[in-house]
């Protein structure tokens, strides 16, 4: 089998499998790359010792993306974590392989995926959260909305594509759980609390004839509100509260993993909640803190601190 159609073969049996459009059009972009770097060659003569070259070449191409003043993947340059993204696919596509029995040597076995360390957090501030709400007060069916969405953002940590896909069915106020559908046809209840049913339920009450919970109100036809139209609420919202810090939909939910892990939440809930695949994922795409943070959970969970009586300020 050549290249292009084993890249081919992965793709339809991701698309059968249910994983999202996203996930796939990931795999795509990072193996056209890979194709591109090999030719459409035949998948058997592929060695280890290739994709390591493949990887060393990828991890050239980082120089470019330190030495740029705003770390942007411009000029051809990629950063540790996309890299790290393209190690996956490329397992993948060879895992996948191996189990269709498509090859009998897999030479990504004793490839080990990079695990960059070191980064900064991408929660959106506690400060900058509360400053959203404070512009969001008002009864107009605007700012109910939006309110809504945000507090449901930060309350569940739900992927803005779970909430733009959320119709109001998949509410229960009374029990404080919603129905969300996400990564392709993955389904699970996620729990929200009473300062989030409140603004739910007040929204709600103004809600305009529609099945979607969340509602362009433009002057077009109301349809369901896109992920591009709930960033640029936020960043809308963001501008009027005098926020400069990251807001966007997914700083909610790192701002969630983030807090529930800094009040001694454990990490296998958490992993639930959010909907990971496995507690690996969930460790490694939010077990993330300053070294002020780690100061503050050392102080509170040190064995010597705790039994000499000197964290007693740490909480």
């Amino acid at each position: 089998m050549q290249l292009t159609a084993a890249i081919e073969a992965l793709l339809l049996s991701s698309r059968a499998d249910g994983r999202s459009q996203e996930t796939i059009k990931g795999y795509r972009r990072k193996l056209r790359q890979f194709l591109a770097f090999f030719g459409d060659v035949p998948i058997e003569e592929i060695t280890v010792n290739d994709v390591r070259r493949y990887i060393a070449h990828l991890w050239d191409r980082t120089t470019r993306w330190a030495d740029h003043p705003k770390r942007k993947e411009q000029k051809g340059g990629l950063s540790p974590y996309t890299v790290a993204s393209h190690v996956r696919a490329i397992k993948r596509l060879f895992n996948f392989l191996e189990a269709e029995g498509i090859i009998e040597v897999n030479p990504t076995r004793r490839i080990k995926t990079p695990d960059p360390r070191q980064r900064e957090p991408k929660a959106i501030a506690l400060q900058d959260f509360l400053a959203l709400l404070a512009v969001t007060e008002g009864q107009s069916v605007l700012d109910r909305r939006d309110r809504a969405i945000i507090l449901l953002l930060a309350d569940t940590g739900i992927r803005v594509g779970g909430l733009v896909g959320l119709r109001v069915q998949d509410v229960d106020l009374e029990r404080g759980l919603v129905t969300v559908t996400e990564k392709g046809n993955r389904t699970r209840l996620v729990p929200f609390t009473k300062p989030t049913s409140e603004a739910l339920r007040a929204w709600l009450e103004v809600h305009p004839q529609s099945p979607w919970l969340f509602i362009s109100l433009g002057s077009r036809a109301k349809g369901a509100l896109s992920p591009n139209g709930v960033a640029q609420m936020l960043r809308r919202r963001a501008e009027q509260a005098g926020v400069e810090g990251r807001v966007n939909p997914h700083s909610f939910r790192h701002a969630l993993a983030r807090e529930w892990l800094m009040n001694n939440g454990d990490l296998a809930s958490l992993s639930a909640l959010l909907g990971h695949s496995s507690l690996e994922v969930t460790r490694q795409s939010y077990a993330i803190f300053t070294i002020s943070e780690l100061q503050k959970k050392h102080a509170r969970h040190s064995p010597v601190a705790r039994l000499l009586g000197e964290n007693d300020d740490a909480s």
